[in-house]
């Protein structure tokens, strides 16, 4: 989700303002300490410690604000209706699946029988960092009088004495009728290992929320953090999970000379030409098909070592492209340069990758015959997320003299259609766009955004 200008707008004006509100917390000597680590502009001729401060947000540049108001959250120290106006701009310009109400309660539900705070302390910062939950409640007008606050009232009815469930917890805490994305990021934290340091907790923790959360098109997507422990995020998964790929035939333009080898376990045997095709043959796990895996197989398949089966597989995937369409190479070649220095650890983009292989022509299966035969482009994503790109030529709409058809059209809807029903997304490029100055810079927001949409993405590849 790219941040929008209005949005951009907003989050300096409120990032100036709460600048400038930390005048005094702040001495002369001490603003170019605080901007430095903040990666703000000094004006240092400023009038005012409040003109200083908020002269640099003035005085920055777009990406610098959003770095700094990211920053901003751990090192100022800031009210809650602050620090809560800033994260939901920060928010606004960043990926988060959609949770409805309905679903919302349904995760609450789920989580019912399990204990939410292992680790007491992680659970504590959790809920200042996303909850009102240490401001008093003046009950008179005497300075002594106050009522509990809600982490007092947490610690007694859920922590000690267990007579607030999950669903009270949350309804306290107003996580129903939050953002999105706050309620995201707050079961984020919940399933992190600074909440949960152990995987077995954090993955019934991972399969309950999904159960909850699969029939609005959301589920965590997991990966590995820096301590050996899962660091999963929450994405839109659009159909549902999918399972592990059974066979995965690509990198052949023309139709492949196959058979079933063993058709009680589904094993393929490649007839002829095997060097005109490719079959990966090991299985995907949750964290889909990275480049390292792929490599890992071409090299232990083509009895090659890393560095020679990384160059190797590259030029095997290009030469299987059409060698009339240019636009298809560009897709290509512009992914693995977009992404060169992190390539190992994202999925694969897969070039003419087979979704139905038929034994018999489209002429013989008549009106049997499958819509969708090949991809142009597969990326297998983590969590069973597959996402299709094609890149469609004329003969996608248009006859060979150049006027329109409607058939073509027709059928390539149709075929999408189908593909979106069994859990594909998929996205489209025409050559005309590809064929006008500033394709590859296209193509490449597209890729980054993609990747950011499903939180895969390291975030210096992040979009802006």
């Amino acid at each position: 989700m790219a941040r929008t200008r209005q949005n951009q707008d907003d989050l300096r004006a409120t990032l100036g303002l709460i600048m400038g509100d930390q005048k005094d917390r702040y001495t002369g000597g001490t603003i170019p300490e605080l901007l430095d680590r903040l990666g703000l502009e000094d004006c240092p001729d400023a009038t005012s410690k409040r003109n200083r401060l908020r002269g640099a947000v003035s005085a920055s540049s777009d990406d610098q604000i959003t770095e700094a108001a990211q920053k901003a959250l751990v090192v100022l120290q800031l009210q809650h209706p602050e620090r809560c106006e800033l994260q939901e701009l920060i928010w606004a310009g960043t990926p988060h699946p959609d949770i409805p109400a309905r679903f919302r309660r349904e995760v609450a539900r789920q989580l019912g029988d399990i204990e939410l705070c292992l680790d007491r302390r992680g659970f504590d910062e959790s809920l200042g960092e996303f909850w009102r939950v240490d401001e008093f409640e003046f009950l008179s007008f005497s300075f002594t009088e106050t009522s509990p606050t809600l982490r007092d009232k947490i610690t007694c009815h859920y922590i000690d004495n267990n007579d607030w469930n999950v669903v009270t917890l949350f309804d306290q805490l107003g996580a129903f009728q939050a953002s999105s994305a706050r309620f995201a990021y707050f079961l984020e934290a919940l399933a992190s290992s600074r909440v949960r340091p152990d995987e077995e907790a954090q993955r019934k923790f991972i399969d309950l929320v999904n159960s909850a959360l699969q029939p609005c098109g959301v589920r965590f997507v997991e990966a590995w953090g820096d301590d050996g422990y899962l660091d999963p995020s929450l994405a839109s998964i659009g159909s549902g999970e999918q399972c592990s790929p059974k066979n995965l035939i690509f990198a052949s333009s023309t139709k492949p000379d196959l058979r079933f080898s063993n058709a009680l376990d589904n094993d393929i045997e490649i007839v002829s030409n095997a060097d005109q095709v490719l079959v990966f043959d090991r299985p995907i796990n949750k964290s889909g098909l990275l480049w390292k895996d792929l490599q890992a197989w071409w090299a232990d398949t083509q009895n090659l070592n890393n560095e020679k089966a990384k160059r190797d597989l590259y030029k095997r995937l290009r030469a299987s492209l059409p060698k009339n369409s240019p636009p298809q190479t560009l897709a290509f070649e512009t992914f693995y340069k977009t992404f060169s220095a992190d390539v190992q650890n994202l999925p694969a983009l897969l070039p003419e990758v087979w979704f139905h292989w038929d034994p018999q022509t489209v002429a013989q299966r008549g009106k049997a015959a499958l819509l969708r035969f090949r991809m142009d482009f597969l990326l297998l994503l983590p969590g069973g997320i597959r996402v299709v790109i094609e890149i469609d030529g004329k003969h996608h709409y248009s006859t060979d003299d150049g006027r329109a058809n409607p058939k073509s059209y027709s059928d390539m809807m149709a075929a999408d259609r189908a593909l979106r029903l069994t859990g594909y997304e998929v996205y489209r490029f025409g050559t005309y766009e590809l064929l006008q100055p500033g394709a590859e810079d296209r193509l490449a927001e597209f890729y980054r955004t993609l990747f950011a949409r499903y939180r895969i993405l390291h975030a210096k590849n992040a979009p802006s």
